[in-house]
């Protein structure tokens, strides 16, 4: 047990073991495979069921262990080849701040004397995310001013600008309980499950209010006649600025004016856990135009910044509005900076914003500004190289750094059932065989095979610096092989 709690007596040794665990995790990250191993319902289970410990074992054995049984079935997101998620975490400078965090220990639940320096670094950290939107930079004299909490992920922050938006249609909903009608305004078959989630877990009941796309984006028409139809008791209205299907942005400056033309006391809220990031590019910011006119907006630095998981940014318009879900307790201590009073379903607040923060001292608004250039560029290469084949189909435009395609060789053009099944198939080999990672999920057809038909493309979407055109030419011929040889299986 000398190795078990770190002290001056056992520094060697620890340094040793931190740095062996650093050596493997950069080992990781550098591979090209996504994975060693596919995982068996065997071995899931094995470790899954593993006895609970009883004697001790030294920090190397339990290493030792980690490293033939749990790591070689885990996915490495820093691949070149994996290309489902933008979620590389690859970051020098955001690792070594993940790093620190875990050691400094710091909880940003109170601040003078749970984090007397972090909480500044967190406030600073949102105010930069501000900038990057357009909302106001802010200069806050306590807490309410800030404008801003980091929370665990984008469900995270979806769940509590439903519930600022709660409060906004009801006020005083936190203290009188929940009454009346919640309605939630969301584009059809693209939205992300944390909304319609949130509005339930919030006791609004599931009130929503599926308004029908053109494009991945309302249909304008169709949300003037909602909007008009439950004016008066809609908590919000929630557009999609990268949504998780296709990255389309909506059209933000059409959705503030019909808002403010017929309803102003709903909700604008925008997930832009993806599509925020369009604001570090000079060339693509234009992309997000109006952004900075909703009330809230999420933010994902783990899927775009090459920031290790996780963070997750709710940003509000107006600072003041965080007040109407303020938390009371004599636990949180009631000071001018103590980021528990605002921050719902959070209790011991890690560090997490410390990352983020060295990413972006490290990189920058310029550097970041290259990055999604480049990541942009790569998803136009590979979308170009569909539509140069043919036995590929394009499924939806590229707008940010997604790729939805289909394997469909001439016979399955207009097969509906059949380029779903063939294309399902690739997707499970691809998962099995663990060389490239791509993701799959169902969406609306807008016309490419057949309209309004349900399909299941592959998805590409990738965020990893490293990832090179060559990449997507050998994502391509491998899933053109197995699409080959499952058709004629």
């Amino acid at each position: 047990m000398n190795d078990a709690i770190l002290s001056t007596d056992n520094r060697e040794t620890s340094e040793k073991l931190f740095r062996k665990a650093v050596n493997i995790g950069v080992d990781f990250k550098l591979k090209s495979a996504v994975k060693d191993k596919d995982i068996d319902e065997a071995t899931g289970r094995q470790i899954m069921l593993d006895p609970l410990p009883v004697k001790p074992k030294s920090v190397k054995a339990v290493l030792d262990e980690f490293m033939k049984d749990i790591l070689p079935y885990s996915n490495n997101f820093a691949s070149p080849k994996f290309m489902g998620f933008p979620d590389a975490g690859n970051s020098v400078a955001a690792i070594t701040g993940a790093i620190l965090s875990e050691f400094m220990q710091q909880n940003l639940i109170n601040q003078s004397f749970c984090s007397p320096s972090g909480t500044f670094v967190e406030i600073a950290v949102l105010n930069w995310l501000r900038q990057v939107v357009g909302y106001k930079a802010i200069d806050p004299d306590d807490i309410f001013g800030v404008g801003g909490i980091v929370t665990s992920g984008g469900t995270a922050s979806n769940a509590i600008a439903m519930m600022l938006a709660r409060e906004n249609l009801h006020a005083q909903t936190m203290q009188d309980g929940v009454g009346g009608d919640y309605y939630l305004i969301v584009p059809q078959g693209i939205g992300h499950y944390s909304v319609k989630s949130a509005q339930m877990w919030l006791g609004c009941g599931n009130k929503l209010l599926e308004v029908p796309t053109i494009d991945f984006r309302y249909d304008l028409v169709a949300l003037e006649k909602t909007l008009r139809q439950y004016k008066g008791s809609i908590m919000g209205v929630v557009a999609y600025v990268g949504d998780s299907r296709t990255m389309t942005i909506d059209n933000l400056n059409a959705i503030v004016k019909l808002r403010d033309k017929i309803d102003t006391g709903a909700w604008l809220h925008a997930d832009a856990a993806h599509g925020f990031s369009l604001g570090f590019s000079k060339t693509l910011r234009s992309k997000i135009a109006g952004i900075e006119k909703f009330d809230s907006i999420t933010t994902d630095p783990h899927k775009v910044m090459n920031v290790p998981y996780t963070i997750s940014c709710l940003l509000v318009k107006d600072p003041s509005k965080m007040a109407t879900v303020a938390s009371q307790s004599d636990l949180i201590m009631k000071e001018r900076y103590a980021f528990g009073q605002i921050t719902p379903f959070i209790g011991s607040k890690p560090w997490v914003s410390l990352k983020l923060w060295f990413a972006m001292k490290s990189i920058g608004i310029d550097g970041y500004g290259k990055i999604i250039d480049n990541r942009h560029a790569l998803a136009l290469k590979l979308q170009s190289l569909v539509n140069q084949s043919d036995d590929f189909l394009s499924i939806n435009r590229v707008e940010i750094n997604s790729v939805a395609f289909m394997y469909a060789p001439k016979k399955l053009r207009k097969d509906v059932e059949g380029l779903n099944n063939l294309n399902q198939a690739i997707h499970d080999q691809v998962l099995t065989d663990g060389i490239f990672h791509i993701h799959q999920f169902s969406i609306p057809d807008s016309g490419v095979v057949k309209k309004d038909a349900i399909l299941y493309p592959l998805r590409y979407m990738n965020g990893n610096p490293n990832t090179t055109e060559t990449d997507l030419k050998e994502l391509l011929d491998y899933i053109r092989k197995l699409g080959k040889d499952i058709a004629d299986a």
